[in-house]
């Protein structure tokens, strides 16, 4: 059961990021040691339509969208050949950057709106660029990208992590219990997790997609 589950929720995640709308059922074959057949996915109960559906209220979902197709193409490739953490903070901007500060110059200060609109893949190979600098991004809920290399200055105290995640992942996890952001954590290892309310909604094991 826990394997059909997981074949349920790779088909659902697998067409998520190829662009499919998680309405409606899909069939997928599977040839495994234990287990073959052919499964049938209801879309629109999966897990990440669910999640989806969650952060709805707060972040346009063609934003989140773009910001995990992101996230997705960091953990494959890094840059440069060197794997590489990052994170996003989406949405609620006035409540992040009180709780921010920079660490570098904002790279995106000064630009119009279409060259910070992370909804345009013309943005991407930019965002993934400065995705080498420590800090997060800022972007807000319609998609601008407010600035890049900021620190959060937020408390973890009493916040429950993971074993094992660091410091970028209990800063994320805090700001999105301070604020009404969500945010989208990429780990060196290739895992990339959503944090709402202070909490982890959803991991996506990027290796398996």
């Amino acid at each position: 059961a826990a394997i059909l589950f997981q074949n349920k929720e790779y088909i659902s995640t697998f067409l998520y990021f190829k662009g499919i709308e998680l309405d409606g059922n899909a069939v997928g074959v599977f040839n495994l040691d234990l287990l073959k057949g052919i499964l049938v996915v209801e879309l629109d109960k999966s897990r990440i339509q669910r999640i989806l559906l969650e952060c709805a209220d707060r972040v346009n979902p063609a934003v989140l969208r773009a910001v995990l197709t992101i996230a997705l193409n960091i953990a494959h490739k890094g840059r440069e050949g060197k794997k590489i953490g990052t994170a996003f903070v989406i949405g609620d901007v006035e409540e992040v950057l009180k709780r921010s500060n920079p660490l570098i110059l904002n790279p995106y200060k000064g630009h119009p709106e279409k060259e910070r609109d992370i909804t345009n893949p013309e943005t991407w190979e930019s965002v993934m660029e400065f995705a080498q600098l420590d800090g997060v991004f800022v972007i807000g809920e319609d998609g601008i990208i407010e600035a890049a290399g900021r620190y959060l200055e937020v408390s973890g105290k009493d916040l429950k992590i993971k074993k094992g995640l660091g410091g970028r992942h209990l800063a994320c996890a805090s700001i999105t219990r301070e604020t009404e952001a969500i945010a989208v954590v990429v780990s060196e290892s290739g895992d990339i997790k959503i944090y709402k309310d202070g909490e982890e909604i959803l991991e996506i094991n990027a290796s398996i997609l």
